[in-house]
C-alpha cells in the first residue's frame, strides 16, 4: 500500500477513448499512475451492453480504475479532467468562454458524487464563440500544466503558442495564464479515414519504420505552391504518384500524413516571417510532437519545445488555486 502521508490528491484525465489516473502527492509529485481503455464511449458501450444507467457505468469504471486508491484514501479530493465533463459523461461542466484564465480561482467546478457522501469535482473546458465556434475539453488542463512547468510568471503578458496534435489538433494562444483564442483542426481524424477507408489505403503497404523523407516531402507540397490548391486537391497525389512510378507503396502513410500535417500548419499560420515566426509549444506523444517539430521546421519556425504528461501538473494547480488542497503548493 502506498504510504498515505505521500497522497494528497487523485486526479484523472478522462477523455473520449481512453482514462488515465494520477495519485498525487506534494508539489504536484505523481506517487503513481495508470492508463486504460476505459473513455467515455467505452463507458457508454458497457452501460448498453449491461443494461446500466450511465451513472452506475462510470462508478464502476472509477472503481475499476482505481477503486483501491479511493478507498485506501478516503478524505483527500477527486477531481478530473477531459470529456468526462461533456454531455456524454458523467457530469457536464459548462464551458468557460475566452478570454478564459487558466488559473481563475472563481471558475465553477461540476461536481458528482462517486461514492455516499463523496464527490469528484470536473474542471471545465473552453469556448470561443467566434463566427464558427470552438471548443475543448481536457486541453486547457494540458495548457496550464505546460505553463506551470515552463514557469512563466503567472503576471506575465508575454503571448505564447501552443499546439495539443492529436485526433483533432488544437492551435492555442495564451496570454499569461489566459486563453485567448484558439483553433481546431481534424487533421487527425481525417487522416485515420483516409487512409483506412478511401481509395488511398489500398495503396498503402504497413511499415514499421517512418519514412522521414516521405513525410517532409509531403510538407513540403503543402508548402509549395501546389499546396495553395488546398489539401482537397492534394491528397489525391497519393495515389498517382503511386501509380507513376514516384512512390513506394511503403511511402504513401506517411507522405500523407505529411500532406495533411503541412496542410494544417498552412491554413494556421500561413507563411511567416522567419523574425515574426511564433514560439511553439508541442503538447503530445513523442512521436506526433516529433512530424509536427519537423514539419515546422520546414515552415521556417525553429523555437519548438515539446512536452508530455503535462494535464496532472495542470489538475494539480487548479486543485490548488480551488482551495480543494488548502495546504499544498502549486
Amino acid at each position: 500500500m502506498t504510504n498515505i502521508a505521500e497522497a494528497q490528491l487523485i486526479a484523472l484525465d478522462w477523455g473520449t477513448t481512453s482514462a488515465r489516473a494520477y495519485l498525487m502527492g506534494d508539489g504536484g509529485s505523481i506517487v503513481e499512475e495508470r492508463s486504460s481503455s476505459l473513455g467515455i464511449m467505452q463507458v457508454a458501450a458497457k452501460a448498453q451492453l449491461e443494461s446500466l444507467t450511465l451513472s452506475r457505468a462510470f462508478e464502476d469504471t472509477l472503481a475499476e480504475l482505481c477503486g483501491d486508491w479511493l478507498a485506501d484514501f478516503e478524505s483527500i479530493p477527486v477531481i478530473a479532467c477531459g470529456m468526462v465533463g461533456s454531455q456524454q459523461g458523467w457530469a457536464e461542466a459548462a464551458y468557460r468562454k475566452v478570454p478564459a484564465n487558466l488559473a481563475d480561482p472563481e471558475f465553477e467546478l461540476a461536481t458528482v458524487e462517486i461514492t455516499p457522501g463523496r464527490l469528484m469535482h470536473i474542471i471545465p473546458g473552453v469556448l470561443d464563440l467566434k463566427e464558427l465556434p470552438d471548443v475543448m475539453r481536457g486541453e486547457e488542463t494540458q495548457i496550464l500544466g505546460a505553463i506551470e512547468l515552463g514557469e512563466l510568471a503567472a503576471e506575465s503578458e508575454e503571448e505564447q503558442w501552443f499546439l495539443l496534435p492529436g485526433t483533432h489538433s488544437k492551435w492555442v494562444k495564451v496570454t499569461g495564464r489566459t486563453i485567448t483564442e484558439f483553433s481546431t483542426s481534424m487533421t487527425g481524424e481525417t487522416y485515420a479515414l483516409l487512409s483506412s477507408k478511401s481509395i488511398l489505403s489500398k495503396l498503402i503497404e504497413p511499415t514499421t519504420e517512418i519514412k522521414w523523407d516521405a513525410f517532409e516531402r509531403g510538407v513540403r507540397v503543402s508548402h509549395s505552391a501546389d499546396g495553395a490548391a488546398d489539401l482537397m486537391l492534394t491528397a489525391f497525389s497519393a495515389r498517382t504518384l503511386v501509380l507513376t512510378g514516384r512512390l513506394e507503396k511503403t511511402e504513401v502513410s506517411d507522405y500523407l500524413s505529411g500532406l495533411m500535417i503541412g496542410a494544417e500548419i498552412r491554413s494556421v499560420i500561413g507563411h511567416p516571417e522567419e523574425d515574426t515566426a511564433p514560439a511553439l509549444t508541442i503538447c503530445g506523444n513523442k512521436e506526433l510532437s516529433a512530424r509536427y517539430t519537423a514539419a515546422l521546421k520546414i515552415y521556417g519556425i525553429q523555437r519548438v519545445s515539446e512536452l508530455q504528461g503535462t494535464a496532472p501538473r495542470g489538475i494539480w494547480a487548479i486543485a490548488c488555486t480551488q482551495g480543494l488542497l488548502q495546504n499544498a503548493s502549486v
